[in-house]
């Protein structure tokens, strides 16, 4: 009972089969074709009553993500091309639509058991080995355990990327403590000090999950010497239960849980461990990864969510199949939208530097290693061009330009993504940061790397919001796009032509602020009513002259005929193509207090009609922002 049956149906449906006119005879045409009463009878009937037909049209409900009003009604339809649907409608109207399924010829449906190419990453036994995790009915299941082992031990027999990948050890002590898994003689799991283990080379798994808010079992410095007597297992949230489970059914005998293995109310033994965080999930053999569970309560196998026939074509007549829900890809994403997991902002390092990531969920299993990505639909494994993973390490044998847009892109996912504690903008990304110091060479201040200090400092954010976050310490200067909260992007390209109008003359600390000294042109403006910058400060301008910007914090009725400045840091000519006027870009800056200046946007200004500033670089001034 541990796999589901495919193509098995409830009475009411497989009498509608029998009973439709449009089915049996195809002609073009429109039927009634079944009717739940409400949300709850479609669930029990997928659920509990196992009819794939049924999980087929609940998937397809479920993937809208949003509330289904009743009775849902399903239509099948015939088009004048002769395609066949069944279409999914809501309300006593059917007003809201929830989507369609394809009828389609059974020698159009793919064989599953078809042999795997040769170039597969993964081969297997035989088809029995992946055929039956994807009907598993809980991905803590043997089948489920089955596949995941054998990805695993897979990639470290074969892979040579990410053998690789794992080589790059930059710390010699590894994690403080771990927790010791126990075993199925009934040894609880426990917190260890691993220097007390006496063991070199220690391996060990790590768990990267959602806190999601939820109020868990943490490490304290009350409970420290409890927690290495022994945890009930009970006082664990489930997803933590799950991968301890997993981390004993893998064969290994220690995982690392942040809110386990670090001191949540030590302060010191916090800043310790979490700035060698990315390097704890780089030096792992594997990382579990919870990947649709919103919170550490939900788990890792989804015993009771999870709806393996909805992602399977099911057989309604000998002719005919109805085709299958699209699950995960293996870019890992459903739809357009990032699953729960890879919002947060700690998980992108987490991502990025563990060698190997094994994903669970109400999806499904999932894989991604450096060498490749596999799913329950595609076990043998196959590159992917949107792996994270596979591109950040991928970095090593390219040219500087194409490391820093890598750089970039990395940039761009971490601040679309949420931190609980603002506070963590730094250290959740500092991993990466040294990683690519030690592999370039370069020097990064607060986010921005001082080889490229120019283009770097030319960031904007996608919406802003309103005030920077109030942070318990000192996180960065403004001119870093560290202290503001949305998502970032690049104003130019590193590849993009560029005739550089200002310098960097040096980078440091006054006090505890960290500064940037830079030689420009500056000239003032005022903020419009209409949030303009209009260089005419004693008398009007046209409209035309006034120039675009992005404030880097959502704007107040305060800003407005604020005296700001603008500096001017780089033109790139001929922009919109051959011929074409040059581009001018630069900071917005206003002043703080005696020769500190701050920043407050960016601006762009296309080179026709009055401009703010000369052709020729000239008249410029020393400024420290700060």
């Amino acid at each position: 009972n541990s796999v589901t049956t495919e193509h098995t149906l409830c009475l009411l449906c497989q009498e509608s089969i029998d009973t439709s006119r449009l089915l049996h005879n195809p002609t073009r045409g429109l039927e009634d074709f079944r009717r739940y009463p409400d949300y709850e009878t479609l669930e029990a009937s997928s659920l509990a009553g196992g009819c794939h037909l049924c999980s087929l049209f609940l998937g397809k409900i479920q993937q809208q993500q949003q509330p289904t009003t009743w009775p849902i009604t399903i239509m099948l339809q015939i088009s004048r091309s002769g395609g066949m649907t069944l279409s999914i409608q809501a309300g006593e109207t059917g007003s809201q639509r929830e989507g369609y399924l394809a009828i389609v010829p059974a020698n159009d449906v793919e064989n599953p058991t078809t042999s795997i190419s040769t170039s597969a990453k993964f081969t297997f036994p035989s088809p029995s080995s992946y055929e039956n995790a994807r009907i598993a009915k809980s991905l803590a299941s043997e089948a489920s355990v089955s596949l995941a082992r054998e990805w695993l031990q897979q990639c470290l027999q074969k892979h040579h990327k990410c053998t690789e990948a794992a080589s790059v050890a930059w710390i010699t002590n590894g994690p403080s403590r771990l927790i010791d898994v126990g075993g199925d003689d009934g040894a609880e799991p426990r917190v260890v000090i691993t220097q007390e283990l006496g063991k070199t080379g220690l391996e060990y798994l790590t768990l990267s999950h959602c806190w999601g808010g939820a109020e868990i079992l943490r490490l304290l410095v009350e409970n420290v010497n409890s927690l290495k007597a022994g945890i009930p297992v009970t006082t664990l949230p489930k997803t933590f239960q799950d991968a301890i489970v997993i981390t004993r059914r893998l064969g290994y005998q220690y995982l690392w849980i942040d809110s386990l293995c670090i001191l949540q109310n030590s302060t010191s033994d916090w800043r310790s461990e979490s700035a060698i965080m990315g390097e704890i999930y780089a030096n792992s053999i594997c990382t579990i990864a919870a990947l649709t569970a919103r919170n550490s309560h939900e788990g890792c196998f989804f015993d009771h969510a999870r709806n393996p026939l909805s992602f399977r074509p099911c057989r309604i007549l000998d002719r005919w199949y109805v085709e299958a829900n699209s699950n995960i890809g293996i870019d890992l994403r459903m739809g357009l939208s990032p699953l729960p997991l890879h919002t947060r902002a700690w998980v992108v390092q987490e991502r990025i530097l563990a060698p190997r990531t094994l994903y669970y969920g109400s999806t499904g299993l999932a894989w991604e290693c450096t060498e490749c990505s596999a799913t329950e639909a595609v076990p043998e494994g196959e590159v992917s061009r949107f792996s994270p993973k596979a591109s950040f390490f991928g970095i090593q044998k390219q040219a500087d330009e194409e490391k820093y847009d890598a750089w970039t892109v990395i940039q761009i996912s971490y601040t679309r993504c949420a931190l609980t504690r603002f506070d963590d903008r730094v250290v959740a990304l500092s991993g990466v940061i040294k990683w690519i110091e030690m592999l370039t060479g370069w020097k990064n201040v607060w986010g921005l790397w001082r080889e490229w200090l120019l283009i770097d400092m030319l960031w904007f954010v996608e919406e802003a919001t309103g005030g920077r976050p109030k942070t318990n310490e000192y996180l960065a200067p403004t001119w870093s796009w560290m202290g503001v909260e949305g998502r970032v992007m690049k104003a130019i390209g590193g590849g993009e032509r560029t005739r550089w109008t200002a310098d960097v003359i040096e980078v440091g600390l006054l006090g505890e602020l960290g500064y940037v000294r830079l030689r420009a042109m500056m000239r003032r403006v005022k903020c419009t009513t209409e949030w303009k910058l209009n260089p005419g400060i004693e008398t009007p301008v046209p409209k035309w002259e006034e120039v675009d910007w992005d404030p880097d914090v959502m704007l107040t009725t305060g800003d407005l005929e604020r005296e700001m400045w603008c500096l001017l840091i780089a033109r790139l000519p001929e922009y919109l193509g051959a011929g074409s006027q040059a581009f001018d870009i630069g900071l917005v800056v206003a002043l703080k207090e005696g020769d500190r200046w701050v920043r407050v946007g960016i601006f762009r200004q296309l080179r026709e009609g009055n401009v703010l500033f000369p052709e020729n670089v000239a008249n410029t001034v020393e400024v420290a922002i700060v």
